[in-house]
């Protein structure tokens, strides 16, 4: 496997909890470093942008512009130079190395630290896991057994040195210190989750009250404090008790494995919305955990964390729940819907899941229908109960149409305002892109009209298909939707989204494009025989109709009102090898979309494809939403050209979508630190001088222009009655 550390998920921003126009400063970055063994080390780093600029502990500069990653002379905050990174016996920075330092070294002492489970059925009611020693993850817990953890065979490690090494004890002294009590100071990778930032208030010190919740493929799901890095808790659900000796193994595999995997998302209900979380009046915040990629466990999981300290386990559901279910990729999106006759939570409170991801899906042919993940659920948050589905047959809403697996995060919108969602957008396996209408006050039977708006892959293909077929185009990322408005030209829906084999990133057989679809029917719902007057099932929109502009050699191209929208293909760049794909989401800001590319080295002689994954090339677009004409000179070259759209990043690995930093204007320095530092205010301060900042990762990127001055837009239609 490639040595070469990296990230794949952007870094966490936290939105300031009492300026919610702006963010905080703060960047929380997972890290990982890929091996050929079962366990890939992993961490969460902490680092400021000031002034445009990512800074360490010491407020210099902490990213190489050569690499896009972090210099071998930077100190993130949380991190202790004299005792953390001991090199020949030389303390000194953490830099780019994942093991030092960051939250990984402020995990406590063994003997001390909370590690937490749940075992057996969901509870009737919230269970405070810190409270009880059936929910401590130790050798004292009786219901930690063998048969739980999967040993008992000649070699497996005893139940006391599983257990114990699992809270993190050095039982085989692989640090070689000749203790076997002390801390290994180990996490597992987080490589497909960033750190989810909560914000409680303000501590009395003036630094923010926040907590860092980050999930790994070691299985565990961590509690960090924002401002020292210092583990609360951590969580292990028992799904995941068999890895864990796997783990501690950690014999060398050719396959990844995985563990909680998946994107973790926040519900923060803040009744008087004054930024500080009250339990007393009723605050709450949950937050909903995946496996993700998890090829043994599907599940998705609630804790209560209005508590910092005394978590609660709310649920955790399967395929038993939620019928047809893959394996857990889709993010869940947290929504209000009424559903007529249902049992629902006082604030109708939802989750949008996607059906999943079908293993079938790794091969590189089309496959004509997926056997699980083909479903959309919507769950009660709180409760964790079914309560609506939508799937091929059997379920709420049927559609013959819905047959491939939807791994993908749903877009879930409010058109109306009237705090209940209504619309909902997705994309699916077979490049399919579907839209949906939310009747709230309906039953589940007749709560959701809609179907496929347009057709992007080869599912509409006369058989025999060729192979490899070059229009095999998936869609594995959230559509990126937003309202757009422009004077003599009818409002839409600008739906954007780009293609690539997410789980081959080295696949080079298909032509991926990227789509800007557009739904002229923004705030009007449309009954299902409406719908299929306007989009037919039978023969829907497809990427060869006439109305989807081919945008990819028109330097400023005429995009008719009316129109499907425009199409851009990838893999244009003289002297470049095929292949080039999206494989994260793209953002819509300023009426210019915002979207990063990969393009694998496809000549590489190694047959690792992580080697390959680590030698290819990231680019990054800004290009305009209504005609993806290039936004600036970026080549400063005196005109814009079609290469204007793009450039080259200069990071390896896979670049994560963009993260947007919107901070008020700066009062003082809030670099801090020194280096022997292991905290640092995060008390609102910003980057400086308002300007808003965009980055991939932790490469701050050139192409943000423009982005000074910040307004509000209001949207008022037309034909509104």
């Amino acid at each position: 496997m490639a040595k070469t550390n990296t990230l794949f998920s952007a870094p966490a921003v936290a939105v300031n909890a009492f300026n919610r126009t702006q963010t905080l400063n703060d960047l929380y970055v997972s890290v990982f470093s890929p091996q050929a063994s079962y366990h890939w080390p992993g961490n969460v780093k902490k680092y400021k942008v000031v002034n445009g600029q990512v800074v360490d502990a010491n407020g210099n500069a902490a990213v190489d512009s050569n690499t896009g990653f972090f210099k071998d002379t930077s100190l993130s905050y949380w991190t202790n130079a004299s005792t953390d990174c001991i090199k020949n016996g030389v303390p000194g920075p953490d830099g780019y190395d994942v093991t030092c330092g960051g939250a990984a070294w402020k995990i406590p002492d063994p003997s001390t630290r909370n590690v937490y489970t749940y075992i057996g059925s969901n509870p009737a009611s919230p269970v405070t896991i810190s409270s009880g020693s059936q929910y401590a993850f130790n050798v004292a817990n009786s219901l930690i057994t063998t048969t739980l953890l999967g040993i008992g065979g000649s070699g497996d490690p005893s139940l006391t040195n599983l257990v114990n090494w699992a809270r993190g004890q050095d039982v085989n002294d692989d640090n070689g210190d000749g203790s076997t009590t002390d801390a290994r100071h180990v996490m597992g990778d987080p490589v497909h989750t960033a750190p989810a930032i909560v914000i409680y208030g303000h501590n009395s010190d003036g630094t923010d009250d926040g907590v860092a919740y980050v999930s790994t493929n070691d299985g565990y799901v961590h509690a960090v404090d924002v401002n020292t890095g210092q583990e609360y808790w951590a969580f292990i659900p028992q799904e995941m008790f068999g890895h864990l000796k796997d783990l501690y193994n950690n014999n060398a595999t050719s396959t990844k494995h995985y563990g909680m995997d998946g994107e973790i998302r926040v519900l923060k209900y803040d009744i008087n919305g004054d930024g500080i979380i009250d339990a007393a009046a009723g605050d709450r915040v949950i937050i909903y955990l995946s496996t993700g990629r998890n090829a043994d466990t599907s599940m998705y999981y609630a804790l209560d964390v209005t508590s910092k300290t005394a978590p609660k386990y709310l649920w955790g559901i399967g395929s038993s729940v939620l019928p047809g279910l893959g394996q857990a990729w889709s993010p869940p999106a947290i929504a209000r819907v009424n559903v007529s006759g249902a049992s629902q939570n006082s604030q109708k409170l939802v989750l949008v899941i996607g059906g999943g991801y079908d293993p079938v899906e790794d091969g590189y042919s089309f496959v004509n229908a997926d056997g699980v993940g083909n479903h959309l659920y919507m769950v009660d948050a709180l409760k964790g109960t079914l309560l609506w589905s939508a799937g091929s047959s059997g379920a709420n809403f049927n559609a013959t149409r819905m047959d491939h697996a939807i791994p993908a995060g749903v877009t879930v919108l409010d058109t109306t305002d009237d705090g209940y969602a209504d619309r909902m957008y997705v994309g699916d396996m077979a490049g399919q892109l579907w839209r949906f209408d939310i009747w709230n006050g309906q039953s589940a039977s007749s709560l959701v009209t809609g179907g496929v708006i347009a057709s992007l892959g080869a599912k509409e293909e006369s058989t025999p298909r060729p192979s490899p077929d070059p229009n095999n185009r998936r869609f594995y990322n959230t559509p990126d939707v937003a309202a757009v408005q422009k004077t003599g030209v009818t409002p839409f829906m600008s739906i954007a989204l780009g293609s690539g084999y997410r789980g081959h990133p080295l696949n080079a057989d298909v032509n991926d494009r990227f789509y800007s679809i557009r739904d002229y029917n923004p705030f009007t719902a449309l009954t299902q025989s409406a719908f299929n007057a306007l989009y037919s099932q039978s023969t829907p929109k497809t990427d060869s109709d006439s109305t989807l502009i081919d945008i990819t050699t028109q330097l400023q191209p005429t995009i008719p009102d009316g129109s499907l929208g425009w199409k851009m293909l990838l893999n244009q760049h003289g002297g470049w090898s095929a292949g080039e794909k999206v494989l994260v989401p793209s953002r819509t800001f300023n009426n210019q979309v915002i979207f990063t590319s990969y393009t694998p080295n496809t000549s590489t002689s190694s047959g690792d494809p992580c080697t390959g994954v680590g030698s290819g090339t990231n680019r990054v677009y800004v290009v305009n939403v209504f005609d993806a004409s290039p936004v600036t000179d970026l080549n400063n070259d005196g005109t814009k050209n079609i290469s204007d759209r793009s450039v080259d990043l200069s990071q390896g690995g896979i670049a994560p979508e963009t993260a947007f930093l919107f901070p008020a204007a700066s009062t003082s320095s809030s670099s801090g630190g020194s280096s022997g530092s292991s905290s640092g205010s995060s008390s609102g301060s910003s980057s400086g001088n308002g300007q808003v900042v965009c980055l991939s990762g932790v490469e701050v990127l050139s192409i943000c222009t423009n982005y000074n001055q910040r307004k509000k837009t209001y949207w008022r239609e037309g034909a509104a009655n």
